[in-house]
């Protein structure tokens, strides 16, 4: 799939935002705000915390007017390079060697943006230490948060991200379709993980978007494991709850589902039919324009709990997502974000019954003028194993 994403033109309109509000600069990691801006790869996520030279300077400094700076370590500096090429719209990597002073780096990096009494902005996920070493490069610049600009845009799809998180949909629906001819008495919640984290290598995505969950449940299951997935053993009579994701060209995807081994007793199918109800009820209320996410909440939340089951939906109905699989607005209260066209959500309801099982379903659906629009499309009714 080719992918033409408008990086020119979402700089072009940071950048007059950033005129507007008397900001000179910009200040971005290798991370997803970088991404969704510029087409720049983001750092995959450390095992470990990870420190590297001088990392509180490396970045892209992006000027109001012109101006655009990666800074990259010398380890792996070639790679940083590399990434650069074929987007013009990168002016200079700076490559920042061992024998050299950070802050100098960073000095001479700000000094032709002439920044004196303008405004800085740094990406959300930038480090304290960054934050400190700009406000003693430059005292008379007040610093602000870059989601104040980008984040607006992040929530409005466009043709182009939509056609790659419709097939990031298309891509998850086929992987549970294999894993669930996986599925047999025996396996460990692991096993299960990894079969699902296997198939997803076999569709070319980068890496699952967050780490995969599964979990077991029955009428033993008095308490909601922390853990994504353990050692716990499949055994006739349990639930399974389907969490996971990939990350496909940049964007994630967000799905879930429910299934049995046997046949499931009346009160796991009253409940599951009640999370199809819910879920069914609000993504048909997502008409642009019409409805909050907080609303949208209590949709699907006051059908669940008219029945008797509302302490058993313990999270929100969802949350925005596209280059990160967690992102606003949030469907939950106190968000008083209106639905607009073009905002995609995960839509996921679930019920924990006191009788100890899980069920939930969960997809990634696109708000219209017309209703919500989903991007995966697997069947919800319950898989029987």
């Amino acid at each position: 799939m080719v992918v033409r994403m408008d990086y020119e033109g979402r700089l072009k309109r940071v950048r007059e935002e950033m005129k507007r509000r008397k900001i000179g600069m910009m200040f971005l990691t290798y991370g997803a705000n970088l991404w969704y801006l510029a087409g720049y790869p983001r750092r995959r996520a450390e095992y470990t915390d990870t420190n590297t030279y001088g990392d509180y300077v490396s970045g892209t400094y992006i000027g109001a007017e012109e101006g655009f700076t990666l800074v990259a370590p010398r380890m792996g500096g070639s790679s940083y390079q590399q990434n650069a090429e074929g987007k013009p719209w990168i002016d200079t990597v700076r490559i920042l060697d061992e024998s050299e002073k950070p802050e100098n780096v960073l000095a001479e990096v700000v000094k032709p943006f002439r920044l004196r009494g303008k405004g800085i902005m740094l990406d959300d996920r930038a480090w304290t230490q960054s934050a400190l070493v700009f406000q003693h490069a430059l005292p008379g610049s007040p610093l602000s948060v870059a989601s104040e600009i980008i984040a607006p845009m992040r929530m409005i799809k466009d043709a182009e991200e939509v056609a790659v998180m419709q097939e990031a949909g298309r891509i998850t629906d086929k992987v549970y379709g294999e894993v669930l001819k996986y599925l047999k008495v025996g396996v460990t919640e692991y096993d299960v993980a990894r079969e699902v984290d296997y198939q997803l290598t076999k569709h070319d995505v980068e890496y699952p978007s967050f780490a995969t969950g599964i979990r077991f449940s029955s009428t033993k299951t008095q308490q909601v494991s922390m853990s994504r997935s353990t050692e716990k053993k499949l055994e006739k009579g349990n639930a399974i709850t389907f969490d996971f994701g990939a990350c496909y060209k940049g964007y994630c995807s967000d799905f879930g589902r429910t299934a049995f081994v046997g046949n499931p007793p009346t009160v796991f199918r009253k409940a599951h039919d009640l999370v199809m109800e819910a879920q069914a009820a609000a993504i048909e209320k997502m008409v642009s324009g019409t409805i909050t996410a907080t609303q949208l909440d209590r949709v699907a939340r006051g059908i669940i709990e008219k029945a008797g089951y509302g302490e058993g939906f313990v999270h929100r109905l969802g949350h925005g997502i596209g280059v990160t699989v967690h992102e606003p607005p949030f469907l939950y209260r106190p968000d008083e974000t209106v639905l607009t066209s073009g905002m995609t959500f995960t839509v996921e309801p679930s019920i924990h019954l006191p009788e100890g099982y899980w069920c939930r379903v969960e997809d990634v659906v696109m708000v219209t003028d017309k209703g919500g629009v989903p991007f995966s499309n697997f069947h919800k009714k319950i898989t029987i194993i």
